[in-house]
């Protein structure tokens, strides 16, 4: 057996699918406290202007888009709205009950989410 360690150069290392990230970086925020899930509770966290990005599953309703939209409309909120996944992924990924609304608290993560989202 070598004790020979070899590091892999950049160009070497894989890519690391998008969605991934996004996957990682919202299972670290949800660890560190950072992020609030369900219509209620996101409705009223943009309402206290604590959201930073609000991540929607594209298999919400219409109905509910319409509504959280209207909340940031209403309270003149600057926090982004993103598509992302869907809630059965997002629930597996994140050990939540289903739920269509994620809302980002962090400054910081909701800006490398929404890069990594933008891509």
């Amino acid at each position: 057996m070598s004790s020979k360690k070899h590091y892999f150069s950049k160009a070497e290392l894989p890519e690391v699918d998008k969605d991934v990230k996004v996957l990682t970086l919202l299972q670290f925020a949800r660890k560190a406290g950072k992020l609030i899930h369900g219509f209620e509770v996101c409705k009223k966290e943009v309402m206290h202007g604590k959201v930073k990005l609000l991540l929607v599953t594209t298999d919400t309703s219409d109905n509910t888009k319409d509504k959280i939209m209207n909340v940031i409309n209403l309270t003149g909120s600057t926090c982004s709205l993103q598509t992302f996944g869907t809630q059965e992924e997002l629930s597996a990924a994140l050990g939540l009950p289903f739920t269509g609304i994620i809302g980002i608290l962090d400054n910081n993560f909701a800006k490398k989410i929404l890069s990594y989202i933008e891509q």
